[in-house]
């Protein structure tokens, strides 16, 4: 079906449905219905480009959907006109149920769904494509995998070098950069250049394209056929793009494509709740967009319907922060001051122990545990808390993917040094840290499997420097045996020199150091009151069962929300937990430009705006042992609420 066909089949759809609008209602009764001059203004928006700047808990869904009815049923505009954008395939779906729930009885054609969605519709409709030319994640991991092997690449933690190297090709296409003027923070410049082009060369070949491709091809397709986009054009009279903040670049230029020469583009976004940078999306399209689209009207709903007041007043203290930003002022429609409290804990395990008591209080006050949230900066942060709800007997529920501490390359070295000491003689495991740090043990000097330390030392007795570092390992050995587990880590790290090795291995790959130093210390505050290693391997075991058991319960949402800055936008609980807000975990110690710092503000203001009622900012004075400062956020936050004292 050619894309012309599709326009007529949706005129006569729309014949049949503009007579049961006349029948059923001529005009939304807005003057029965609770809004502000703000949403009004909006709902009643027809011709012409309109950006909504809507705040957290300000009815910006219910906002969009009455402008939609609005347009169908007082504006006698064709519901197959209609082309609603959502970012996520849940969201897209969600806004069509609110609609349909909305008006009830007539069936209206309005297209919902996310830019992938129709820009894959476009170019599977002009291409004649299948479903199967889409790669899987999985499949494009394995060739990139490929790759890297056939390039000689080498990780310790492929993995992550992989999703990383995903990420950034997407932001190489979705951004539009000549690759050859991308510089990769993973790999030398030649290097991640010599990938990109082979792995789109591979992809080609077995033509396969990923999301990513799907954005490309459909701006080549509408720049170069003319015919297409026209025909789009007329396909798609009102476009409606929700949380519009966290488009990237070739999303927006094939958005001012379809929209043109009509203009009738409504996009709804709110510029402090852009936080998805490393995706590609860029808050500034929002400043652009009155450029781009002359006679744009500008709706602010600064009416906050979620949040208590004095939510309201830290949040926006914090956001003020920001520099680039349209200058707004939110207000809580709420009676109710509400709570915030800034809780100081000694270090990660009395955060823990204080939390938890938090949350069977608000529990036992008849708050389900499913309107509490526990949110943290990264996926990492929240493995000793998850142990200590299973103890607790607390269910809960992890959102995001939480990987096992104890799969980490870093984890698992010096967990086999531990295993040495034990008396684990085995080759594979003394091979996995002969030269880490290096050594200058030549592996085909090790025959035996087990390990026989006197054998390798005589067939080594030319190579004074190998023989030496061989006693001096197993002098080591001793040593570490006789220690509990969490001294044992500390030496392995700095007397044996794994901590010098991990920045060497770091330096040659152009990777953060800083990461592997973090993971080891997460694993430190995990075994720091562990008496044998028979303790320590148990409480592995068992966590990484709990672990595999959670992930796969995750599905249910019951019990208390688990979730990261990133995955809490969009959602809402009574009572939510901040934790480890400390400076380095947010803003994450990575963030150095003023860009990055605000991205950074722009995660914590979206932590806080989910809370209803209570928000809870747990700041640890010690994190692994090492004094933290508070982070800067909190101190912003705690100047708003002083501010409102007095």
């Amino acid at each position: 079906m050619m894309l012309s066909d599709i326009k007529c089949y949706s005129d006569v759809v729309f014949q049949v449905h503009a007579d049961q609008v006349r029948s059923i209602r001529n005009v939304v009764e807005l003057t029965n219905m609770k809004f502000s001059e703000g949403q009004s203004s909006a709902i009643m928006h027809v011709d012409g480009p309109m950006m909504v700047v809507a705040g957290p808990g300000s009815g910006k869904t219910a906002t969009i959907c009455r402008r939609i009815q609005y347009l169908i049923e007082s504006a006698g505009v064709s519901p197959a006109d209609i082309l609603v954008i959502s970012f996520t395939r849940a969201a897209a779906l969600e806004m069509e149920s609110r609609f349909k729930g909305l008006t009830k009885g007539c069936d209206y054609p309005v297209r919902f769904g996310t830019f992938h969605s129709i820009f894959f519709w476009i170019i599977k409709t002009a291409y004649n494509l299948g479903n199967s030319c889409v790669i899987t994640e999985d499949e494009k991991r394995k060739m990139i995998d490929k790759i890297m092997s056939s390039m000689h690449l080498t990780y310790d933690n492929k993995e992550d070098v992989i999703s990383s190297v995903i990420s950034q090709i997407g932001i190489v296409k979705c951004d539009m950069i000549d690759v050859n003027h991308y510089y990769s923070k993973d790999l030398p410049e030649e290097t991640f250049r010599i990938l990109y082009s082979r792995l789109a060369e591979d992809m080609q070949r077995i033509g396969k394209i990923d999301f990513d491709d799907m954005m490309v091809m459909c701006y080549d397709l509408l720049v170069k056929r003319k015919d297409i986009l026209e025909q789009c054009r007329r396909l798609f009279k009102y476009i409606m793009v929700d949380e519009f903040q966290d488009s990237n670049r070739i999303q927006y230029e094939i958005f001012k494509l379809l929209t043109g020469p009509l203009n009738n583009a409504f996009v709804v976004g709110d510029d402090d709740q852009s936080v998805y940078g490393f995706r590609g999306a860029k808050p500034e399209i929002m400043q652009r967009f009155k450029t781009d689209f002359p006679n744009t009207k500008v709706v602010f709903l600064g009416e906050n319907y979620r949040c208590d007041r004095l939510i309201t007043k830290a949040s926006s203290g914090v956001i003020a922060g920001n520099k680039k930003r349209f200058d707004k002022k939110l207000i809580s429609v709420s009676s109710e001051d509400g709570t915030v409290k800034i809780v100081k804990a000694k270090d990660i395990q009395e955060e823990n122990n204080m939390l938890l008591e938090n949350i069977r209080e608000h529990y036992k006050m008849g708050i389900p545990y499913e309107c509490q949230a526990v949110i943290y900066r990264t996926n990492i942060q929240p493995r000793r808390l998850v142990y200590k709800l299973n103890q607790y007997n607390i269910p809960y529920t992890i959102n995001d993917t939480m990987p096992n501490i104890f799969d980490h390359f870093a984890v698992r070295n010096v967990l086999d040094y531990m295993r040495i000491a034990m008396g684990d003689n085995s080759r594979a495991t003394f091979l996995r840290i002969l030269n880490k740090p290096s050594r200058y043990i030549a592996r085909d000097y090790l025959y035996e499997d087990p390990v026989d330390y006197d054998k390798l030392r005589w067939r080594m007795r030319d190579k004074d420097y190998a023989v030496e570092n061989l006693d001096k390992f197993m002098s080591d050995m001793k040593l570490i045996k006789k220690m509990r587990p969490y001294p044992a880590l500390n030496f392995i790290r700095k007397s044996v020199g794994y901590d010098d090795y991990l920045v060497k291995y770091a330096e040659e790959r152009q990777l953060d150091a800083s990461e592997f130093e973090d993971i080891l210390d997460e694993f430190s505050t995990m075994i720091i009151d562990m008496t044998s290693f028979g303790q320590m391997f148990e409480f592995i075991d068992e966590y990484s069962k709990l672990l595999a058991i959670q992930q796969e319960k995750s599905k249910t949402k019951k019990g208390v929300q688990l979730l990261t800055m990133h995955s809490s936008k969009g959602l809402e609980y009574d009572c939510v937990y901040i934790i480890d807000a400390i400076d380095g975990v947010t803003p994450y110690k990575k963030a150095k430009s003023q860009s990055e710092i605000e991205e950074e503000r722009r995660m914590f203001y979206v932590a806080m705006t989910r809370a209803r009622h209570e928000l809870y900012i747990y700041t640890p004075k010690l994190v692994a042992g090492k004094p933290k400062d508070i982070s800067p956020f909190v101190v912003a936050a705690t100047k708003a609420l002083l501010d409102c004292e007095e």
